[in-house]
């Protein structure tokens, strides 16, 4: 199977765009940190790595390509990228179509629904599961076209997931610090039970990697199911790791929050204090 190289060439171009934009919006009239525009840059430069080049070619062929893609196509690169803050650029834009375009969407009750927490976390774990589990997993290793579609599908998805959990843009709902720690905590169960269900199994759960490997004519590519154990390997550890980063940073959103309104409160009871007769 061979990746249709016009698949690079979208990519590329969405990305170049994409930063293009983000660039000229001049983040920090936006007041965005300097660090969520580094950060922002980062994931933008690692999805060009995924997405363009080598990579998406080996990953067509070789499951654990595909799973370093997985792996940080929704598990790094996606909060990285809202870490950003670009939602909060795109609804105050410097340029008039592109910001009533945006808030106009943001407006549709549909749209804002999908990124209620338990919404997102219920389709981040249905593309877990779909992608590693289903037929749709097959044919991502059978069909070039469909493996893309599962690229797009670990982007949207884990964007849509950590969008609601991660500071840095506006949300449509009030979102408790408790929730969104106890969510990054409960994702990482089925996370590494999949990186641990292909690492373990004796049973190759993707029947189309003997094909892909003997297509590459190279008699000492890995055996298929080693392939499939060290896919489930870098999920299973790849994933505790990266989880475990969203959990401290949300913890310390959480304390930094708690701070403020202790100070807040305090700022308050001392100008009532000053306005006591």
């Amino acid at each position: 199977m061979k990746l249709n190289p016009l698949w690079d060439l979208a990519f590329g171009i969405c990305l170049i765009a994409v930063g293009f934009w983000y660039f000229r919006e001049r983040p920090a009239t936006h007041a965005v940190a300097k660090w969520r525009q580094i950060l922002f840059y980062w994931a933008l430069a690692l999805t060009f790595m995924v997405l363009v080049g080598p990579v998406p070619h080996f990953a067509v062929r070789l499951f654990w390509v595909h799973m370093v893609q997985h792996i940080l196509l929704m598990m790094l690169i996606s909060p990285l990228l809202v870490l950003g803050s670009p939602f909060l650029i795109l609804l105050n834009s410097r340029f008039a179509r592109i910001r009533a375009v945006a808030r106009s969407i943001a407006a549709n009750s549909g749209i804002r629904a999908v990124f209620r927490p338990q919404v997102g976390f219920l389709i981040f774990l249905a593309t877990l599961i779909a992608t590693h589990f289903s037929p749709l997993a097959d044919a991502g290793m059978v069909n070039a076209n469909v493996h893309c579609f599962e690229l797009i599908l670990f982007l949207l998805a884990g964007v849509i997931y950590y969008y609601p959990v991660l500071d840095g843009n506006p949300t449509p709902f009030q979102v408790p610090y408790a929730l969104r720690l106890g969510s990054l905590f409960a994702m990482m169960l089925p996370e590494t039970m999949t990186g641990f269900f292909l690492y373990s199994g004796n049973k190759l759960l993707h029947q189309v990697s003997m094909a892909n490997m003997s297509d590459m004519g190279n008699a000492n590519q890995p055996n298929p199911l080693r392939d499939q154990h060290t896919g489930g390997a870098l999920m299973w550890a790849m994933g505790m790791l990266i989880d475990s980063m969203w959990v401290v940073l949300a913890a310390r959103d959480w304390f930094a929050h708690e701070k403020r309104m202790a100070e807040a409160e305090d700022l308050l009871s001392i100008e009532l204090g000053e306005n006591t007769p």
